[in-house]
């Protein structure tokens, strides 16, 4: 079975009915300052509606969170070559 990692974090979700869970990653005020990120995972409702949102220090912990907590759900790929007439990238 196919799962968020290290190599695939950046263009690969989640997703269930009208929810996508994700990585990303930022910052805060005080990561800034050390040149550190944080990554978030955080659960999107109609690709717009954020539900919940947690931060982590490594991409590793990330991936466990999202994997042990939504890995039920269906995998997409982005980079995946797609077909008909949703093809572009506005779709």
């Amino acid at each position: 079975m196919q799962r968020v990692n290290l190599e695939n974090w950046s263009y690969t979700r989640y997703e269930n009915k009208n929810f996508m869970a994700l990585i990303t990653f930022g910052a805060d005020p005080e990561s800034i300052q050390t040149n550190e990120f944080q990554y978030y995972v955080t659960v999107i409702q109609d690709e717009e509606k954020e539900i919940f949102q947690s931060n982590f220090d490594s991409i590793s912990e990330a991936c466990l969170y999202l994997n042990s907590n939504y890995g039920d759900w269906t995998l997409n790929d982005q980079t995946a070559k797609k077909s008909g007439c949703s093809t572009c990238a506005a779709h």
